[in-house]
């Protein structure tokens, strides 16, 4: 069998000048391409990873890793934003080897798969939705020599024409996937980490113990997985983490389901397993503000849990029911209360710029940060996704700037009928100042850092960096004034 390298592209690749913040964000590997290739490496492929996004690779860099292994197929999961670098990265690999094949999927592939397509010749084939059984029998068409076509859940290309083939089923019964191939990673877990003071202690690594998502958000994309909850059995997952902490020392787990807490038989059983284990692991995870209660809580600290993310998106009542996300503000801040009574970190996600904001509902969202007892919060721009309901509202809208490449959630792309992206860029800074600037959340990441040796040392590491930069920068501006 010919070999396959499988990439995660950048959403930008990074520059000297911002080297110093990489210390500080988080790069926890794809999910999505170690399943891949556990399931390509188990059906015999050669496979290897290129983590660009991860490591930080700068354009060259990445390209001549992908030829290293002189790949006959190049894999790229592609989302919104980095979907134009992994054109860029199959147009210089083919460049030097012309008979690669590029194969691409992810969310971006999903949901736009003729216009993806159409913007980017170098991509030769494309794999829709969940893509482990349907990269393997397209990998396996093409090394037979037979017609690719007939692969379902395939884009391929005929003359001028894209054709698209019908999805495939979802996987059933996930637990049958092998565990995802971290064996690939020769930086894993030591180059690998969590946002900076998003946990107490590595190595760290990231799960996911579930797909699909069966809420109606308009502002989710749910295209890959689909709307059905599907999750991998308390006993995989056992087994899963008991190999991290044995294999790779993990000591500090980031499960990445959309609603971790969704189902909660299954959870309680993991939860079990786990405080009675012993294993020394502590976790951070998702959950709906409707989904946890005291008990609950207090069986996921016993547990190892560390901290909860809650998408709460808004303080807003009325946004929150334009955008159907179906819970209330008094569950909002009842969850907050009972997780910090439980003694687990409580961290809110928010987004600001909906299509009905204005500077009340921007203020009450301020209010609400204000007002709960939050250890963190994440504060992003609203973005109509491709794949979600809002997109196919907004899209061609004079409102709506439709640049794939931007869509990372920290630019206003979409304009609100009421405000402006200045207005919006101004709330952004004066909600994080707001927050940050309390005392508490102060002492707590204080506490954090005085405990945490390794996020000490990411510090230490950002300093320096950026020490070197102001240095060579004054070097750079008495060299031009001498000369």
């Amino acid at each position: 069998m010919n070999p396959i390298v499988l990439v995660n592209p950048p959403y930008s690749f990074w520059s000297p000048e911002k080297n110093h913040l990489r210390p500080f964000t988080g790069n926890l590997p794809s999910l999505g391409i170690l399943s891949l290739a556990a399931v390509l490496g188990k059906a015999g492929f050669p496979v290897s990873i290129v983590e660009s996004a991860s490591l930080g690779l700068s354009f060259s860099r990445t390209v001549d890793a992908i030829l290293r292994q002189r790949p006959k197929y190049v894999g790229f999961s592609c989302t919104t934003a980095a979907v134009g670098n992994a054109a860029k990265i199959a147009r210089a690999v083919k460049e030097r080897s012309p008979k690669a094949l590029v194969l691409a999927g992810g969310p971006h592939i999903t949901a736009l798969p003729e216009d993806a397509f159409r913007r980017f010749p170098d991509f030769d084939f494309g794999i829709l939705g969940e893509g482990e059984t349907a990269l393997l029998d397209l990998l396996e068409a093409l090394e037979g020599n037979r017609d690719p076509s007939r692969v379902e859940s395939v884009v391929y290309r005929e003359g001028e024409a894209i054709r698209i083939k019908p999805r495939r089923k979802f996987i059933e019964n996930l637990d049958a996937l092998p565990f995802p191939a971290f064996d690939l990673l020769p930086e894993f877990p030591r180059d690998y980490h969590p946002p900076f003071l998003n946990y107490p202690r590595g190595p760290a690594a990231s799960l996911i113990s579930s797909r699909g998502c069966p809420q109606a958000c308009t502002f989710c994309d749910r295209s890959v997985f689909g709307n059905r909850y599907r999750y991998f059995s308390e006993d995989y997952l056992w087994e899963l983490i008991s190999f991290l902490r044995r294999q790779y020392g993990i000591r500090h787990l980031v499960f990445t389901d959309d609603q971790f807490a969704a189902f909660r038989p299954r959870l309680v059983r993991l939860g079990e397993k786990l405080a009675s284990g012993n294993l020394g692991i502590r976790w951070n995870c998702d959950a709906r503000v409707d989904s946890v209660d005291p008990d609950l809580l207090r069986l996921m600290k016993k547990a190892g849990c560390w901290m909860i993310s809650y998408g709460i998106e808004s303080g807003s009542q009325k946004v929150l029911d334009r955008i159907r996300k179906g819970i209330t503000l008094e569950q909002a801040e009842q969850a907050v209360r009972w997780t910090r009574e439980a003694g687990i970190r409580a961290k809110g996600l928010f987004m600001i710029g909906y299509p009905e904001e204005t500077e009340e509902t921007l203020g009450q969202t301020l209010d609400f940060i204000a007002r709960s007892p939050l250890d963190e919060i994440n504060l992003s721009f609203f973005t109509p996704y491709p794949g979600t309901e809002i997109y196919q509202e907004v899209r061609g809208s004079k409102d709506f700037v439709e640049d794939w490449e931007r869509m990372n959630a920290l630019n206003c792309l979409l304009r609100p009928r009421a405000l402006t992206c200045a207005d919006l860029e101004k709330a952004y800074g004066r909600i994080l100042r707001r927050f940050y600037l309390r005392p508490g959340v102060t002492f707590s990441y204080l506490g954090i850092l005085f405990r945490s040796p390794e996020n000490c040392l990411r510090l230490r590491e950002g300093l320096k960096a950026r020490l070197r930069l102001r240095l060579r920068s004054r070097k750079d501006i008495g060299y031009s004034t001498l000369t």
